[in-house]
């Protein structure tokens, strides 16, 4: 049958799917002897009822995008890889099997011959990249451009296509951030059909000799420019060092092949100690993707200390665009012709070329330059440039000193903890089966309380508990445990569950957590960890196991981590800090008053004053404390610290209800009763939310941007007038980490950072120069910051801090639970 028409088309697809077995909800459309296919997933509701591709919102959204550079449906050929509806109205994707796909696949490959004039294939989500080219993974590979092959019948031989991978835009839809990722996915299209497109190659130098790797590192240092430098690991080891002072070349100095190290025990000295005096040099300016990893490994691991770096790519992309991906794969797409490599580090351990491992060293070294020179472009048009180098640059190497250093572990009283919590842990389990037993009448049954799936069995289905869906975590266990139809038997359940999830977790998280061989516990600190609050750190283990989150280590845990012999702990946090910024930013004449009279006089409570202020209870009649004499009900100053806490950024009385333990009445309550004192706060949210949509980015006090790439949406309100307090405080609090180091009075050598906690940072120090620390720490953790409220006013805010110094336990130690109060 000759094929010359898209009615051939679409009356032989219908053939194929019928002597298949497959479903045909819609076929194709568009032109026949057009040189671009636009190729979709699957035919959504409206395709199925019009019977045409690309006609429902996800393809409007696709015309609206594609038409800017000149595409619309009349031009183009369109189809999808699978012919019948996978979404149902509801968005549920309908399950379709690999035999399937693969028959669907071969229909479409069928179509794709018939096209005379194709030159250019345009796919839209996972099924038509892998129908076309195999990969696997569009939030890889979409941005990326491929040549495939395919046979032209017309011609008898098979042709070269190019492939340009796009997200799904129904994806858009469900995630309207990935908008971005979109557009850039177009400029990639048009940059294609202009004939503009030329794709990145680099060029690697692997498996040098000694001389070869010692006379290109001579090469570097005397050519003066930035050096891109990026390692690799193999089982725990550094197993190469790469280099590329420009975007093309690159040099791999590999230390090993799969069987055997490469260079003598001497000649790997040589190098590595080349190395050194190399990072020494003050004209070598490093270049590097997430340099903290390669910084405190090579630190840690290979004792090469590289130094302050000049440029870090990942922490200049979350400077730019906070709310994008920061990843080397994602910087790639949206700034070099390269497609995606990044699977090439992985690959070549499944039975490949070990050689791969090395030339992808280089790509990642020559990729990292590529977008080094387009994103310091981006900071200086955008005037971020300043605030880049004198703040996020500069933070990095006293984190990378604060992972290496570590802090000391009392491993015999961590492994008698854990023996002790282990025998605990089993009693709790038998006491939460007691428990099931009880509540269900069925003394064999015996479900996982760690298993979601079986959980919700018992409570849903055996117990016949009420929550909100069918979910078992702590916030569904408490609204079923506090809902009036759970009787007694069912609460005594929850109860042994929730003791029993504490003490697990805490043994799993915090004392069967990894120490280093040295002693020592170490984390990772983030720059760019905390999305919602940009300049807020987060911490994690380090990239070799070890470790965790020493940010949120509970107070019983807490007594683990010790000084070093001769050294002890000094610690400042910032009393209230966002709180005062928001009172500052919406411009609060109670709260500015309440904060300034708490700085002159420290026997006044600004919590109690707002207590004072919600309750019209004089504030001499307010508690000092939190909690009634029965410890389980909450006073009106807990009440009033709490929705200070969390009703500044729109909070709603349930989840107050659930944060506080009270009525959800008595919470409707205490919102209306605090947003009608407050009203500034309603005004700031406003005020704030205009600024957005007129100019689509925010600042905070220290120049740090949050920029909007998406629509915006009134759901993002939460977010947005949070952006400007927590972000604030976390750039301050980072700036005391560095300005305490380079103070000319900070002891250095007998003194360092350890451990930040949010608000708040714990110095390591000897024991002789406690005093002169802590005075360096209050001087800059009380320097005063510059808020400008939404009147146009800059008002100068000092947040004091309260400060603490450790005192040696009967042992003479120093524990990080050791810490009190000193002036």
């Amino acid at each position: 049958m000759t094929i010359s028409t898209m009615a051939d088309i679409n009356r032989e697809i219908a053939n194929r799917c019928r002597d298949n077995g497959l479903a045909l909800d819609c076929g194709a459309d568009g032109l026949f002897n057009a040189e671009i296919a636009i190729i979709g997933e699957s035919p959504g509701e409206r395709e199925r009822f019009m019977k045409l591709p690309l006609v429902g919102a996800s393809g409007k959204k696709f015309w609206d995008f594609v038409r800017d550079i000149g595409i619309n449906r009349r031009q183009v050929y369109i189809s999808n890889v699978v012919k019948r509806q996978l979404r149902t109205t509801t968005d549920d994707k309908v399950n379709i099997s690999r035999n399937e796909i693969d028959h669907y696949a071969s229909i479409l490959n069928w179509e794709l011959q018939q096209l005379p004039n194709l030159k250019y294939i345009v796919v839209l989500g996972n099924y038509a990249l892998e129908a076309i080219t195999g990969l696997s993974g569009i939030m890889h590979h979409r941005g990326s451009v491929y040549q495939s092959s395919i046979k032209s019948l017309s011609l008898g031989t098979d042709r070269q296509v190019t492939v340009v991978a796009f997200l799904n835009p129904a994806a858009i839809i469900r995630e309207p951030k990935w908008e971005i990722m979109f557009r850039f996915d177009v400029a990639r299209l048009s940059s294609v059909l202009k004939g503009e497109y030329v794709q990145h190659e680099t060029r690697a130098i692997i498996n040098p000799s000694f001389n070869e790797a010692m006379q290109y590192i001579d090469k570097l240092v005397d050519e003066r420019k930035p050096i891109s430098l990026d390692i690799e690991t193999i089982a725990n080891e550094t197993a190469c060092i790469g280099f590329a002072n420009n975007a093309d070349e690159g040099i791999c100095i590999n230390f090993r092949d799969r069987k055997t190290n490469i260079f003598s025990t001497r000649e790997e000295l040589a190098i590595r100690k080349r190395v050194q005096m190399m990072a020494d040099e003050d004209s070598v300016r490093w270049v590097m993707q997430n340099g903290m990893f390669d910084s405190y490994w090579l630190a840690y691991k290979d004792r090469i200390m590289l130094g302050r770096s000049y440029f870090d790519t990942m922490l200049a992309h979350h400077t730019l665009y906070p709310t994008l991906p920061h990843n080397l794969g994602f910087l790639t797409s949206q700034y070099t012709n390269h497609p995606f490599y990044k699977d090439d580090g992985k690959t070549w351990r499944e039975g490949g070329d070990i050689d791969t491992f090395w030339q992808y060293n280089v790509k990642d070294c020559c990729i990292t330059y590529a977008v080094f020179e387009r994103e310091l472009a981006e900071l200086r048009n955008q005037h971020l440039d300043k605030f880049f180098f004198d703040h996020v640059m500069r933070l990095q190497p006293h984190l990378i000193g604060m992972t290496v250093g570590g802090i000391l572990v009392d491993r015999a009283l961590k492994a008698e903890i854990s023996e002790s919590l282990a025998a605990e842990i089993e009693e709790l389990k038998e006491k939460f089966y007691h428990a099931v037993a009880a509540a269900t009448g069925e003394d064999d049954y015996r479900p996982n309380p760690a298993s979601p799936k079986q959980m919700a069995e018992l409570y849903f289905r055996k117990l016949r508990l009420v929550g909100r869906g069918v979910a078992t975590d702590v916030k569904n266990r408490k609204r079923m445990k506090d809902h009036p139809r759970t009787t007694e038997e069912g609460k005594a359940v929850i109860i042994a569950q929730d003791k029993l999830a504490s003490q697990t977790k805490f043994f799993s998280t915090y004392v069967e957590s990894v120490v280093d061989d040295d002693g020592k516990f170490r984390c990772e600190y983030k720059q760019t960890g905390v999305q919602a609050a940009p300049g807020r750190l987060s911490s994690t283990s380090v990239m070799w196991g070890s470790g965790g989150n020493l940010q949120n280590q509970p107070g019983r845990a807490q007594k683990m981590f010790i000084a070093d012999p001769g050294c002890g702990f000094s610690y400042f946090d910032l009393k209230q800090a966002e709180a005062q910024v928001v009172g500052h930013r919406a411009v609060i004449p109670s709260w500015m008053e309440q904060y300034a009279q708490s700085r002159i006089d420290n026997s006044y409570d600004a919590h109690r004053a707002l207590a004072s202020e919600m309750f019209d209870v004089p504030y001499d009649e307010v508690t000092k404390e939190d909690w009634e004499e029965d410890e389980t009900t909450p006073t009106i100053r807990y009440k009033a610290k709490r929705c200070r806490h969390g009703l500044n950024y729109t909070m709603g009385p349930g989840e107050l209800s659930e944060q506080i333990s009270v009525p959800f009445r008595e919470a409707d309550y205490l919102h209306r009763v605090y947003h009608r004192k407050h009203p500034e706060l309603q005004k700031w949210w406003d005020w704030t939310f205009e600024k957005v949509k007129k100019e689509r980015q925010l600042f905070n006090a220290y120049g740090r941007r949050l920029r909007l790439l998406e629509r915006l949406d009134p759901a993002m309100l939460s977010s947005l007038v949070a952006f400007y307090p927590q972000s604030t405080i976390g750039d301050k609090v980072s700036r005391c980490i560095y300005l305490c180091e380079s103070d000319p009075d900070w002891p250095t050598g007998k003194a360092r950072m350890a451990l930040n906690i949010h608000d708040a940072l714990i110095s390591l120090h000897d024991l002789e120069v406690g005093e002169q620390v802590r005075k360096v720490m209050k001087r800059h953790a009380e320097e005063p910051l510059q808020i400008e409220g939404i009147d146009g006013i800059s008002r100068e805010l000092i947040i004091e801090c309260d400060l603490k110094a450790s005192v040696a336990d009967e042992q003479g130690i120093h524990r990080w639970s050791g810490l009190q109060k000193v002036k």
